[in-house]
């Protein structure tokens, strides 16, 4: 089996890098010990995989790639056969307000790039790879919207922003004196290299440690999803934000509000105050 094709299959549904890369690496694997393209044999590469230590949820991936194969070879039959595994949704970990703020407290001013990284994720709600991927022409200064092209499922978004942020995109801008199209690059090398995912995360954490607070670029987006529905924003708005294709991905931040408003009224004790405990 050419391996190529089944790439090709992918990107034209819309699958991102990422996601291509890894069916074909499972695909592979399971090509390998197996010359049969069934349910069966995916069922016992699985088993195998399982006895290996992988967890549930990296079974939910494998089988993912096995029914995406199997449709690509045509074997729809097959493909339904194949169930993933029950994986415990847990929710999504946000930081604060104040542990925001003080992740920016901790960036030097003079650290323009870096601080716009942050206001970018947080503001905007953007995916890691969505942001190292916007290029300078993608900011509509004049209405304060960012396009963002080809999110996940190869789908287009508009995501407005808020002023403050839209000039600190212009402060930044304005430290450049290279011609790259991307509106975030590297500041090692080559000028002109566009910001990659690897240093985003090395920059959250190391600021993370400073402030004392874990950080991710994803938590950061949990972060503006959780804090715009704690603000009274509707879901629906939220969803066309992120980019969400499904309402039932959004609507577990309206689990994290409900633990949020939890832990608040535990924390407040009013009835045990009342009943004298």
């Amino acid at each position: 089996m050419d391996i190529e094709e089944f790439e090709m299959y992918l990107e034209l549904e819309g699958k991102s890098q990422n996601t291509v890369r890894m069916y074909s690496y499972y695909v592979r694997k399971f090509l390998e010990e197996s010359n049969d393209v069934d349910a069966r044999s995916a069922l016992r590469f699985l088993a195998k995989l399982k006895k290996n230590g992988y967890s549930n949820k990296s079974l939910n991936l494998v089988v993912q790639a096995l029914k995406a194969y199997f449709r690509f070879e045509g074997r729809e039959g097959e493909a339904e056969k194949l169930k993933p595994p029950k994986v415990p949704r847990s929710l999504p970990k946000s930081l604060t307000k104040e542990e925001v703020k003080k992740l920016l407290s901790v960036i030097p001013p003079a650290r323009k790039r870096d601080r716009l990284i942050v206001l970018l994720l947080y503001g905007s709600g953007l995916r890691v790879s969505e942001l190292c991927n916007l290029k300078i022409d993608d900011i509509d200064i004049e209405r304060s919207l960012i396009i963002v092209r080809g999110g996940k499922g190869a789908k287009d978004r508009i995501v407005p922003i808020p002023r403050a942020l839209l000039r600190e995109i212009e402060d930044y801008l304005k430290t450049r004196s290279d011609d790259s199209e991307y509106l975030i690059v590297e500041e090692r090398r080559n000028r002109k290299d566009r910001l990659s995912p690897k240093t985003v995360w090395y920059l959250l954490n190391k600021y993370g440690k400073k402030a004392g607070i874990k950080v991710t670029p994803h938590m950061l987006r949990h972060s503006f999803a959780t804090h715009m529905l704690e603000n009274g924003i509707d879901i629906r708005v939220i969803q066309e934000i992120l980019g969400h294709s499904n309402l039932s991905t959004t609507q577990i931040y309206t689990k994290v509000t409900v633990e949020h408003l939890r832990k608040a009224q535990e924390k407040a004790k009013l009835i045990e105050s009342l009943m004298g405990y």
